[in-house]
This record gives C-alpha cells, structure tokens and sequence, in this order.
C-alpha cells in the first residue's frame, strides 16, 4: 500500500479549485482594502448591485468559479500540475495572505 502523500491521486478539479480559492482568497483581501480606501470604488460597486458587499461577493465567486474552470482546462484538459502537498501548501498559503491582508489592514492600517 503506497501511503506517500505526494503520490496521493487528486482530481484535476479539486487541484484547480484548490488552486482557485487560494487566489480568489488573495483577491478578496485586496479588494476589501481597496474599497475600504477608496470611496469612489466602493461608490460604484454599491451601484452595481446595490450594496457593495454583494458585489464584493459577485466578483470573489466569479473569479473562484472562471479560474477554477480555466485551471481544470489547462494542460491539455489535465488540469493543473500539482501534489496533494502542493495543492494544501497553496491553499493554506493563499486563505493566510488574504486573512493577513485584512487583518493587517483593520489592525494597522485604517
């Protein structure tokens, strides 16, 4: 019995969206920080949809959903290349830079 988790079979689509919420999760760190300072983007998002956390929300799912769909596609219809290993070192990587992100923002810099 191989029990080496580098060798562990991980679906195309579980390493694509795995791939894509680390991403995603970046992103919306970023995007929260960005409409925090500045008023005219959160202006236009809240007129997009009303309020400018759905469109916050519309945007991170929609980026989530593409990405994880183009990453599923890539490589020949092989999906991204990565381990089990690798696929939980980018997603830990990416939901800690995006919790980062904003907890440094409302800590230090608002």
């Amino acid at each position: 019995m191989n029990t080496n988790p580098e060798n562990t079979g991980v679906s195309k689509y579980a390493r694509s969206f795995g791939l894509s919420l680390a991403l995603a999760s970046v992103v919306n760190g970023l995007l929260v920080v960005a409409k925090e300072k500045s008023p005219a983007i959160q202006s236009a998002m809240q007129k997009l949809t009303g309020h400018h956390w759905v469109t916050h929300g519309v945007i991170i799912l929609g980026l989530y959903a593409g990405c994880g769909l183009i990453f599923a596609k890539s490589n020949g219809g092989q999906g991204v290349k990565l381990t089990a290993n690798g696929l939980i070192a980018a997603v830990a990587a990416g939901v800690g830079i995006g919790g980062l992100i904003i907890l440094g923002f409302y800590l230090i810099g608002d």
